[in-house]
Formats: structure tokens, sequence, C-alpha cells
């Protein structure tokens, strides 16, 4: 573009839209700077012959006695000098001695002659004889080259005696535009090898009584002459600058001067141009004499912009290009296009035009002055076409560029729209959006049909009050006011749980959504409703087989425990709390010789006859337990007959019931072995006859001290030990001088400190693998103890001690560095991977002393990213406090360590729950891996949990992998990452280090 422009500024004296470009510029300056008053030291005066003048001589205003009677009146007011602006080339030698005698009768008076581009009408010979005789009124010196347009070949001048009484002679030829303007004067021609002035020059200089043979033509340059200066532009012509409209100068009309209504003094001294007033012609029937076209007036008359330019030249404004002229306009070509770009690329579009149209309005103040001030002109057409072009190119590529983009946005938005609508199709949830101010609901038919609507029917509600329809009251009021606090900017997110019944099966449903906010006021909020029944059924069967034996539904030692402490902290005032321990004796024998299935038979019909029972067997408030594959646990209330005879003896009773034939349909897998997981499904029911236990029993009871659920429980397990050592079917209670069966937990109290200070802990990686790959992707740290002694001892032997006595802080302390070391060392051999380090509850609520050992663990990787360090929590010790432990969680992931919930699927925590952690790993508990081959609400909640992480943008990981069935079993299910014995056992560091510079798995064919 700036190319193109540039082209034609350069072509401009030969390309027709740039040069009237250029003069509809200088034509609006003019006008912009108004009318000029003509010079007072040489005063111009025009005398028009009009037609009344020249009626006498049937309207030739050219009449050669017409003229002589002007010129003789003239003469008596004593002009400076006369010249006649008309054509007096037809010799009439009567006529021409009268007019040639005014002319000698005083003031000097000029003719013109032509130099016409065209043959005149006078035969060859003729012109060539014309020229001859203009030869005296040629420049007496040029200087440069000649330009080819400005020379001519035929001449045409006043005849004998005209040319001869003439003081000068000068041509009246002129150089119009395309556009019929005349812009420019031609002061020299050139005919033949001389040049020859125009009349407006020689008016000027005879005005100015300047010899004539000190005028010196420079063409392309300038015209010097005596004081007079004339500049020349590039084609040697002369800017004429424009005064106003027709009348600018005085004139009279030739009848007023015959009838003597021109005082004398209005003539005297001044240059006096005789022209024609208009409309007049030169002679009867001929067309009117040419007319100029000037910025002030479109049909000025040729005398007065003779007037015009002989002024210009009398007063020295003449209008002129600078030198610098053509670099200055070349620049601003160059550089107003790519300002006015850069001004339009960025921003706002009418910021762009405001800077551009400053830019202009600069750069037209600054030629305005100097056409004002100086008398200089610049050629502003090329420059301002070229902002314009460019201007105009870089709204349209805005355009162009925006409509692209928004192009683009639009199938940008299809894709978000497919998408959203894709994931909200896959994850089966309900839409809903509420206009606050006209309390309008607009839902999804999925909404209604969680909801329980009818698509048909229109809903009795309208508004939010339609996600409280199915609620009772005080749930209705619970949902409303969580709604309040989050419109009233309390959270960020709104987030609730709605529970109620739906054809008598309970529901519950989680509505999420945020509010829009206008000047900090809420109005409009949108969400999702999802459905979490199936879920929460799923979570209820966690926690129910969290806390229950599988095989028997009794519950299990935790479950028995929390049982056990409810009844102690409400006892019954003069009614002690017992607890008999019942074991059964070589139940594992009993287990290898007829059968895991067997062996759960019996183990399921000695739960149903201890927790069975009618009359005084089944006593309100007893309760039986599963602690132990081959115990059983009963609580009981002590009742005591007078003379403190024991009512119940429950112990006994509980060994007479265990020792009664088992008689029933067992299961027994072929061959007597074990059956594969495949033949599960293939067992048949076979008879196996009848079959005998024998059973101890250890009891013990509150009224024998203050004990705790804990001690209750010991002290019968230290009962049924003699109970055992005594023999098959005896009972014992426990005796205060009998010790306590007790773990080795005041030992390791004991020796903690000083293996803290020895360095005895150390940390056995476990290999995390990727299903799909077999990758190794790191490594869990496990902590172990390596007494002299004693030698490797395990996280359990020790913990519970640890957190009694103080040193778990510690020990934490130890492990995060170590592990942080370790990965700084590891750099070197190139892993990229994570080592993860569990995180006690007793950590977490020393807040701010875990954020501390943080930052030394931060400080120990060195350049290692702090993801390559991960940190776990147990979903039970996360949930402990999940507030306090969030915020410190939060805390740690601003730091960059990555965080991971352990145990998951445990059923302590609602999966819903999980998200108020900043995790992105959910470790599936090992317990529920080892159920998936016999167990479809175990797979089943894997599929669950890994389906979350995936909603979530989390992993899921499984642990205590340990054959291949299982890890294909996982990988179908959707768990990409797992660890477990059947790749490795958790090892010491150097040879866990040769791990990760081998490829040791291969994932096996299909």
């Amino acid at each position: 573009m700036t190319a193109a422009v540039a082209w034609l500024w350069l072509m401009r004296p030969l390309s027709g839209p740039v040069e009237r470009l250029d003069a509809m510029v200088q034509d609006a300056q003019t006008r912009w700077r108004g009318r000029l008053e003509p010079g007072k030291t040489y005063p111009i005066v025009l005398l028009r012959i009009d037609a009344a003048s020249a009626a006498p001589f049937n309207g030739d205003a050219s009449a050669r006695p017409l003229l002589a009677e002007a010129i003789t009146r003239l003469q008596a007011a004593k002009p400076r000098l006369i010249a006649i602006d008309l054509p007096l080339f037809d010799p009439k030698p009567g006529q021409d001695m009268a007019l040639a005698a005014a002319m000698r009768a005083g003031a000097p008076v000029l003719l013109p002659f032509a130099l016409p581009p065209e043959p005149p009408e006078p035969p060859a010979s003729e012109a060539g004889a014309a020229a001859e005789a203009l030869r005296p009124q040629a420049f007496p010196r040029t200087e440069g080259p000649l330009a080819t347009a400005l020379r001519r070949r035929f001449a045409q001048a006043p005849p004998e005696p005209l040319r001869s009484a003439a003081a000068s002679l000068g041509h009246r030829q002129t150089g119009r535009s395309r556009d019929g303007s005349l812009r420019h004067d031609l002061p020299a021609l050139a005919l033949q090898d001389a040049a020859y002035p125009s009349l407006a020059l020689r008016i000027a200089g005879d005005a100015m009584r300047q010899p004539w043979s000190e005028a010196t033509l420079r063409w392309r340059r300038e015209i010097r002459w005596g004081s007079l200066r004339v500049p020349l532009d590039g084609l040697s012509r002369q800017g004429v600058n424009d005064y106003g409209p027709a009348g600018t100068f005085p004139s009279v009309t030739l009848s007023d001067l015959v009838d003597g209504r021109v005082p004398d003094d209005v003539l005297h001294n001044r240059i006096v141009i005789v022209g024609l007033a208009p409309g007049v012609t030169r002679a009867a029937g001929a067309a009117p004499d040419d007319t100029v076209a000037t910025p002030f007036d479109p049909a000025l008359s040729r005398a007065e912009w003779l007037a015009t330019v002989a002024d210009n030249l009398l007063t020295g404004r003449t209008l002129s290009r600078p030198a610098w002229a053509p670099l200055a306009e070349l620049g601003a070509l160059l550089a107003l296009p790519l300002l006015c770009m850069l001004l339009l690329a960025r921003g706002r579009w009418w910021r762009g035009l405001l800077g551009v149209a400053v830019l202009a309005g600069i750069g037209l103040a600054a030629a305005q002055w100097l056409l004002q001030e100086e008398q200089l002109v610049l050629s502003l057409g090329g420059p301002l076409l070229a902002a314009a072009v460019a201007s105009a190119s870089a709204l349209l590529l805005r355009l162009l560029e925006r409509a692209a983009r928004h192009r683009r946005e639009f199938k940008r938005l299809q894709a978000n729209e497919a998408r959203h609508a894709l994931a909200a199709q896959g994850a089966n949830d309900g839409l809903w959006d509420w206009d606050i101010g006209s309390d309008r609901l607009d839902v999804s038919s999925r909404w209604r049909a969680l909801m329980g609507e009818d698509e048909r029917e229109p809903s009795a509600e309208r508004g939010m009050a339609r996600f409280t329809a199915p609620l009772d009251e005080a749930a209705a009021g619970l949902f409303r006011a969580e709604l309040d606090a989050h419109l009233k900017g309390q959270g960020a997110r709104f987030h609730h749980v709605l529970r109620f019944r739906q054809g008598g099966q309970p529901r519950a449903l989680l509505a999420r959504g945020m509010a829009q906010r206008v000047d900090g006021r809420a109005v409009r909020m949108g969400g999702t409703l999802t459905d979490l029944s199936e879920q929460e059924r799923l979570q209820a069967q966690l926690v129910h087989d969290a806390m229950h034996d599988g095989p028997t539904g009794l519950p299990n030692r935790a479950l028995f425990l929390e049982l056990l402490a409810q009844r102690l902290a409400a006892p019954v005032p003069g009614v002690p709390i017992g607890v008999a321990l019942i074991g059964l004796d070589d139940f594992h024998a009993f287990t290898e010789r007829h059968g895991a299935a067997t062996g759960e038979a019996i183990a399921a019909e000695c739960a149903r006859r201890l927790s069975g029972g009618e009359g005084r067997a089944a006593r309100v408030g007893r309760v039986a337990a599963r602690v132990a594959p081959d115990q059983f646990a009963l609580l009981f209330e002590i009742r005591l007959e007078a003379g403190g005879v024991l009512v119940d003896r429950v112990p006994e009773w509980a060994l007479a019931r265990i020792e009664e034939p088992f008689l029933f349909d067992a299961i027994e897998p072929p061959g007597g072995e074990a059956a594969p997981s495949a033949a599960v499904q293939e067992r048949r029911p076979s008879r196996t006859g009848a079959h005998r236990l024998t059973a101890c029993a250890g009891w013990s009871h509150t009224g024998q001290g203050g004990f705790s659920a804990e001690d209750l429980l010991a002290t019968a397990a230290s009962a049924l030990a003699r109970a055992k050592a005594a023999g098959a079917g005896q009972v014992r209670m426990f005796d205060r001088s009998m010790p306590r069966a007790e773990p080795d937990g005041a030992w390791a109290r004991e020796h903690l400190p000083r293996a803290l200070a020895a360095g005895e802990f150390e940390l056995h990686y476990l290999p995390v693998v990727r299903l799909n790959d077999r990758a190794l992707q790191g490594f869990e740290a496990l902590l172990r103890w390596r007494h002299p002694e004693r030698g490797l001892l395990m996280p359990e032997a020790f913990l519970c001690a640890a957190e009694a006595g103080g040193q778990i802080a510690a020990i934490g302390r130890w492990t995060l560095i170590e592990a942080a070391l370790l990965l700084r060392r590891w750099r070197e051999i190139g892993f990229k991977g994570e080592i993860a380090v569990n995180l006690s509850g007793a950590q977490l609520a020393r807040g701010e002393e875990l954020l501390g050992d943080a930052g030394e663990a931060l400080r120990a990787l060195g350049e290692v990213p702090p993801s390559q360090l991960r940190l776990e929590v147990a979903e039970r010790v996360a949930m402990a406090h999940p507030r306090q432990h969030a915020a410190v969680l939060q805390a740690l992931a601003r730091l960059g360590f990555a965080l991971s919930i352990d145990d998951v699927g445990t059923g302590r925590v609602p999966l819903a729950e999980l998200h108020r952690f900043p995790v992105d790993t959910l470790k599936i508990d090992r317990g529920i891996v080892a159920r998936l081959g016999d167990d479809a609400d175990a797979r089943e909640t894997v599929r669950t949990i890994a389906a979350l992480a995936r909603a979530m943008g989390w992993r899921a990981l499984a642990e205590g992998v340990e054959d291949e069935a299982r890890a294909a079993m996982l990988e179908e299910l959707g768990v990409p990452l797992v660890q477990g014995w059947l790749f490795a056992k958790a090892l010491p560091a150097e040879e866990a280090r040769r791990l990760v510079q081998t490829v040791p798995w291969k994932k096996p064919a299909a």
C-alpha cells in the first residue's frame, strides 16, 4: 500500500488523481487562510472594456479606435504603466498608427504576444517572421537545461507599428491544470533557441523600473531581474497565490472613464491592466474571453488573474516549494501510514482514530502556517491519501480480525457447549439456572427427573421453592439458610445435600451452584444437581462392612470396643458390665482340614447361636461380636441373686452353645482344597455330616476395677489365655493377681528416645506402578526400626507408643527430610517420579510445627520440584478435624507439595466430602482390593472411587495388589496406578535406586 502511494506521489505530475488531490488540499488551505489585500507599493487598477464602450464599434472590444481612446484617456491620468491583456495580432495599418501614437504619448504600454503549443492560423513563414521580431524581448541570459514541455515552435506577435510602440512585450500563455484551474503561471517559455518572459513578469519588472539587461533565467530554479526574484518549481513554473474572488482589485469601466466619471487620482501612478469585462467578447459573434477557476471564484476574469500574478511578483508573495519539501513529503508518506497502523492496531478504535486525527491536524496546521507566513506550499495529497488508505486498511484488518476472532470464539463456544452438554450427559447431572430478581428457575429434564417432577405437568411451586418441595420443614429451613448465607457472600460456592424419601426409597441429591454478582449483589445463580443416592448406599454399606465381620455379620473388634465404651460411659447403677471372650479350640486346623468355606459356615453358625436364643439367653443389652477369626466376644450385664450368685452364667452358656453339634449343608470345594476364584461361582452344597467343636472362655467385669473398654477386653483375653492353658471347655474369670495381656508398648516407649538419638530408623520404598505400561511412577516411603537386638521392626510395633510418648513429631520430621534428601540424591540419576510420605494425626494437629518441618524439607530438596515429594493423610485422620486439617493441607499445597488421601473406601468419610481437601490422588484401601474377586460391592466401590477421581481431575491408586488377576480387574475398573507385592516389597534405598535404573516389569500378554 505504501509503495503504491509512493509511486503515485513520485509520478504526481503525470498522475491526475494525486495532482487533483494536491490541488484540492491547496485550495482548502487557501480558503482557510482567507482573502488577501493587494499590495500598496505598486497598486494595480483594472480597466474593464464593457459592452457600452464597445457598442459604437459593433461590439468589438478589441477595436483599435476603442483601445486608442482608452489609452489616450489613461495617459491623461499619468499611470505608472499600462498593460493591455488583449491579443492584437491581426494587422490593421490605419488603426494601428493611431493606436501606436496613443501608446507613445505618455506612460509605457505593454502588449502581449502568443506562444501557442499548436500551430497558429497564419502560415509558417509568418510565424517564423514573428519569432524574429520578438528576439529583442528574449531573456538576455539563461542557465540550465530546458524542459521539453516549455518549448514552443510558433509565435504570434503584434504587428508594426504596435510592436515598436510597446515598451515591453510578454507572452500570455498559461498552463492549466487537469481540472481547468490555474495554480501556476509560466514566467518563461522557449522559442527556438531563446526564452521569453510572461506578460505578468514584464509588468512587475517594468513597474519596478528594472533594466531588462539584468534579467537572468535559471531553468527549474529561479528568475533574477535586478531586485526582483521569482522562485520556480521543478517544471519552471511560478506558484500563484490567489487573493480572493472577483472584485479583489479595484476596477473602472471604459465607459466611466470616457464619460469623465473616474478621477485622475484613481489611476495616477498605478499599474493599469486593460481587459474585458465579464461577458464581453473581443469581436461581434465571438466567444467571451477565457475565465480562470480559483479557490474563491470559479470564473475569474483573465485580467484580474493577470493582476494577481503580477501583484504576487511585486509583493514577493509568490508561492514556492522549499528545497526540503521532497524529503519531508516522502518521509511523511512513509511514516504516516505506519503511525496510523500503529495507532489503530491496538486499543479502542475510536481512540486510534482520534490519534490519527490529531496527527493529521498537527501536520495540516504546520502546512497552513508555512502557507500563510512563509508562502511555502507542500504536496499534501500523497501523505493524506496514504494516511487515509492506511487508516482504512487498519480498520478493515481490525474488522476482519474481529470477525475471524468472533468466528473462532463462536466455534469455541459451540465446542464448549457440546463438551459441557456431553459432560453433563456423562455426569448424569441435572442443570438449573435461577434469575433471582424474578425468582424464575429454569431446569433441565434430568433435574425434573431427579426431583420427581412430571415433565408433562407444570410445577406447583416456582423459583427455588421447587428445591424444597419434597423436603420436610426442618430440611427446607436448613436449605434456605445455607442458600441465604451464600447469597450474602458467606461462601464462594453453594453446596447442600437434599435428603428425602421418594417412592419409599431414600434419596440424596447434591445441589451445587454459584451466584453471579453485580456491584456486590447477587443477580443470578446456576449450578448442578447430582444424584448421590447410590453413592450413599454404597457408603453406608462400606461403613457397615468396615465395622462388621463379613461372614458372620457381627460387629468387629473396633465396633465392639466402641459399643463397650458407650455402655461404660452410661452405666446402670449397681449393674456391672461384663465381657466374655470365647476362643474356638484348634479352629485354624479345622479350617485347613475342611476348607475355608466350611470354616466360615461354622463361624456364621456360631454367630447365630451366640447372638440368638430365648428367655434368659436373649437378655436385652447383650452384644455379640467376632473379634478374631477364632474368637467371639460377648458384652453382657452382671446380674446377681441374693448371696452373690451369678444369675446368667453367660460364659458357660456360650460354651454350651458352641459345643452343640453342627448339622447343616456346608460348602466344600472339590478335592478338599480351597477353590480358585474362577471356581467360586460353581461351588455346590454337599452334606458334610456332624461337626463338633470345643471352646474356652475368659471373662471379666467392671466390678473388678475401673476398667476402660480396652482394659476390659485385655483382662478377658488374659482370662482366656488361662482357660486355654487349663484345657478344652474351660472357663476362667479374670483375677487381679494374673498379669494382663499387654503388647510391647511399654518397651517401645522406653527405647524410642534412644533409637531416635542413635539413628536406628530407616525408610524402605514400596514402588508405585502404572498399570497400562508397567512404568515406575514413584515410591511410598515406609518407616522401619532396625533394633540392634530385635532386628527390623514394623511400624505397628512402635507407632502407637511413639504417639503416646510424644516422639511422633520428631519421627515425622526425620521421615520428611530423609525422603527429601533422597530425592535430591536421585536427581543425578534422572529420577522424575514421586516419593510419598505418610502424615500422622499428631503432625496435622500441630499445624505450625508441621509447616516448619515442611519448610526444612523444601530446603533439603534444593532444586527438586516440591511436587515430587507427596504427603499422604489417612481418610480417618483427615476427617477427625476436617476444617482444621483442611487449612493445614491447603497451606502445604501452597508450598508446592502433592497431597493424597489414604485408605479411601473404608467408609469413615462420605466420598462427597473429599472435595474440601486440596488433594489430587485417592488411595484405595487394601481391604477393598483384597475382596475384589468375590465381592460385587467391593468392585462397585472401586469403580465409584475411580469415577470420582476422574470427575475431579484426580488419580486413583490401589494398595495391596498381589496378583495379576487383581491388577487386570483394577485396570478394567479404571484405576491407573497400583502398588503391592505383585511388583516388589518395600525395598531399602540402595535396592530402590537399582530399580529406578532398570525396567523390571512387563505387562503380560493378553
